[in-house]
């Protein structure tokens, strides 16, 4: 290959060139590392920076990112380079490696390969969001009390997230599986770290003030942890606590627990968890309503046999009651027929005792007129007998 390869003279036409003389992306990846391989300036040279984005691989391989104020580099340090020590690396550390840098061909992206690394303790950044940390705990903002419930049947449910995140297909698949019917308002935020607060909370804002919107999701569907960093912002957290909508938040950062996490009224640990916190399953309802369903039919069945048996025993009170009826009509008219009776036995007694009592006034008057012919007889004797005499 030839040393000017893929070098053109200022002003040269594209149109009228040797092919020969172009790089092919592998050859120019070859070169690049070549370069960084044989510059002493980018071999054995020891860096200082926070780790952030921290992965350790299936293989044992460890991957993060060094960063600064300013810039990030993609590191790697390889299984077969770590020593005992290298357990205690996490995000948030500051440390000091010792490495070169490298292409990685595939990708054409360089990085630092680590050979020791020594962590020399917390990155600016983690102690300045451990501070804002426990500021916020010591207001309560973090505290189980104030956290809205979830309502279990929302109408609508608003979405923030960034507009090509893979967040929204992980919802949606699962709006699909629970609640085809489920109505979503997206709201699109960037991420990135220049106005991804202010973009977070104007969004915010905006769900809040659509009064059929019951719960609000805050979801991140992967990324750079420097993209995480937004959702430790104090004025982002503020506005989640003040916000009159229960908040979900799905960031997708497992390891990690932000600040919006800890004021959110539900941490998920992926958008999918949070959709699922969120959207309710019309199936497990549906099979939760069929005891109650069952209970009811139960209820209602034993409801119409006591209707039907206390209708049928109304109905014999009601003719035990006719017959009462019946037998009191019945007396009633046996005792007026004995009172009428009664009347006349007593009116035959009367006419009977008028006539003893007239009966006797005539014997007495017979006796009477007896006993007076008798004196009148007897004093005509005394009268004849004494003109005789």
């Amino acid at each position: 290959m030839s040393s000017c390869l893929g070098i053109t003279p200022i002003g040269q036409d594209l149109v009228n060139i040797d092919l020969n003389d172009v790089y092919s992306v592998t050859e120019l990846s070859q070169d690049i590392k070549q370069l960084f391989s044989s510059t002493p300036h980018f071999n054995d040279i020891l860096l200082k920076g926070e780790i952030s984005n921290f992965i350790k691989a299936a293989s044992g391989h460890i991957y993060f990112s060094l960063k600064d104020k300013n810039c990030v580099i993609a590191c790697a340090f390889f299984r077969h380079l770590q020593t005992e020590g290298c357990g205690d690396l996490i995000n948030g550390i500051q440390v000091v490696a010792m490495g070169s840098v490298v292409v990685y061909e595939p990708r054409g992206q360089y990085q630092f390969s680590i050979k020791k690394v020594t962590p020399i303790g917390d990155g600016i950044s983690s102690l300045k969001l451990k501070r804002l940390r426990d500021n916020l705990e010591a207001e309560g903002l973090f505290s189980l009390e104030i956290k809205k419930p979830i309502p279990i049947l929302p109408r609508k449910i608003g979405i923030i997230t960034s507009k090509d995140s893979a967040a929204i297909k992980d919802i949606l698949t699962v709006v699909d599986a629970r609640c085809p019917k489920m109505d979503l308002v997206l709201a699109y935020v960037t991420f990135q770290e220049n106005g991804a607060t202010h973009s977070i909370i104007n969004a915010l804002s905006s769900l809040t003030k659509i009064k059929d919107i019951d719960t609000i999701i805050l979801v991140r569907g992967g990324g750079p942890s420097e993209d995480f960093m937004a959702f430790n912002d104090e004025e982002l957290v503020r506005a989640i606590a003040l916000s009159i909508k229960p908040l979900i938040t799905g960031i997708g950062h497992e390891k990690d627990t932000c600040l919006a996490d800890l004021v959110s009224d539900f941490r998920a640990s992926t958008p999918s968890t949070a959709a699922k916190a969120a959207i309710p399953d019309i199936h497990e309802l549906r099979n939760g309503l069929l005891p109650l369903k069952h209970g009811l039919d139960r209820s209602y069945k034993s409801y119409l046999l006591a209707v039907d048996a206390r209708e049928k025993e109304a109905q014999a009170k009601r003719v035990e009651l006719q017959k009462l009826r019946n037998n009191l009509n019945y007396l009633n008219t046996n005792l007026d027929r004995s009172y009428e009776a009664y009347h006349l036995r007593l009116k035959i007694r009367e006419k009977d005792e008028e006539i003893k009592q007239a009966e006797s006034k005539q014997d007495l008057i017979r006796h009477n007129a007896m006993i007076l012919a008798l004196i009148a007889l007897l004093v005509l004797i005394i009268i004849i007998l004494l003109f005789r005499g």
